[in-house]
């Protein structure tokens, strides 16, 4: 369960929803992970499921926060003032470690957009500038944008 209750600010947040923390598509394919330990709500499951549940989340969070996990895909850079980074927040695991500020300061605007949301604008351009009825018919499935481009950014 992921749950984000933060009332007491200027933009206040109430996000409540279950889903698993690995995705996979119709072709069992892994599509999406879901990994936020700081937002984890309470565990909802059914009792016979709990210790598999935990001995499978260890696990993971064992893989995760490996070295060899890290030293193979990890990739460790320091934005500078005015950096844009974006990516798919369901397709890269991401994080922040821990830091010191010369100026006791920290700024960090996220801004986050839903994947369809950002397919359909890609698509109405894309057939805009390179109209190709083929791609938009066939299957029922859109060719323009199937690589599911990054749509999450961070400052």
């Amino acid at each position: 369960t992921f749950q984000k209750n933060h009332v007491d600010r200027e933009f206040p947040v109430r996000l409540f929803y279950k889903r698993p923390h690995i995705s996979v598509n119709y072709d069992n394919e892994v599509n999406a992970v879901f990994w936020s330990p700081p937002f984890e709500g309470p565990l909802t499951v059914r009792p016979e499921d709990v210790d598999a549940y935990y001995t499978a989340y260890a696990k993971m969070r064992e893989l995760m926060l490996s070295p060899e996990m890290s030293n193979k895909y990890g990739l460790r850079f320091r934005l500078q003032q005015g950096d844009l980074i974006c990516f798919n927040n369901r397709r890269m695991l991401h994080g922040r470690e821990a830091f010191k500020s010369h100026n006791g300061e920290r700024h960090l605007q996220g801004c986050y957009n839903t994947i369809d949301d950002f397919l359909n604008t890609y698509r109405v351009y894309a057939f805009d500038f390179d109209p190709k009825p083929e791609d938009f018919c066939g299957d029922g499935i859109a060719a323009y944008g199937e690589q599911r481009v990054g749509t999450t950014s961070h400052r």
